[in-house]
């Protein structure tokens, strides 16, 4: 998944097909999933409850239930913080320790997660290659012209470029609800450096969210293209 990082202890189950973590820049856990091996037993023996909201959901959430937190867990352990059990707020966000900024995402049977206990605003995403119909189609609502002529002189095909672009947005999103709590909408920001050879990124918001985030803000990221996936994290200092 990264080029450099250290293999996670898997657990007896084949429902974690592999896992990892990376230090490169914060501690980045990934793992793979088989939602084939899910039941509902795992949830009592890893002492990760299913939360009620999600008893009558379909298998495939749940296991990205399962999955995400087995997760935190393994990063959160090497913050001294072993056993912690991810919660959601009422508006969904996760309810991370105090003094932890993290972020976690999933799709199609993988999940990243990223912590830190720097004072940073932290978003991380990961994705799944659109397809070249998908990028057509979701270009107008995802894009705006300068963005749309940036990706095309990219050494990469337009569906993966427009993904990346979707990652990084959906990144910021994350990464500044905590601050902000305002909806976002994808031309609200703009990707305005992109250089796939170092996986750098450097966005700035198109409107003034608050006296901290405003137009004149860039916000930096970095970026991983892994196969079939992308994953995107961005930081930036917390408001003093």
């Amino acid at each position: 998944m990264f080029a450099s990082q250290t293999p996670l202890v898997l657990p007896s189950s084949p429902f974690i097909r592999a896992a990892g973590m990376s230090l490169d820049v914060l501690p980045i856990a990934w793992c793979e999933f088989d939602q084939q091996h899910w039941h509902a037993e795992l949830h009592q023996a890893w002492q990760l409850p299913l939360p009620a909201s999600l008893q009558s959901a379909v298998i495939k959430r749940k296991a990205e239930h399962l999955a995400s937190r087995w997760l935190v867990q393994q990063n959160l352990a090497h913050f001294g913080l072993p056993q912690f059990v991810l919660c959601n707020a009422p508006d969904r966000s996760p309810m991370w320790p105090a003094g932890i900024q993290a972020s976690l995402s999933h799709t199609h049977s993988v999940a990243v997660m990223a912590a830190t206990r720097e004072p940073l605003c932290i978003g991380v995403d990961v994705e799944q290659i659109m397809a070249e119909e998908t990028a057509d189609e979701t270009a107008e609502m995802l894009m705006n012209m300068a963005e749309k002529q940036r990706l095309l002189a990219q050494p990469l095909p337009f569906a993966q470029a427009a993904t990346l672009l979707f990652s990084l947005k959906e990144s910021i999103y994350k990464a500044l609800w905590p601050q902000l709590h305002q909806p976002m909408d994808f031309l609200q920001a703009e990707v305005v450096e992109l250089d796939v050879q170092q996986g750098r990124a450097t966005l700035r918001l198109c409107r003034d969210f608050d006296g901290h985030f405003t137009t004149k803000v860039l916000l930096q990221a970095r970026f991983w293209l892994a196969g079939n996936r992308v994953i995107t994290l961005l930081t930036h200092p917390l408001p003093k």
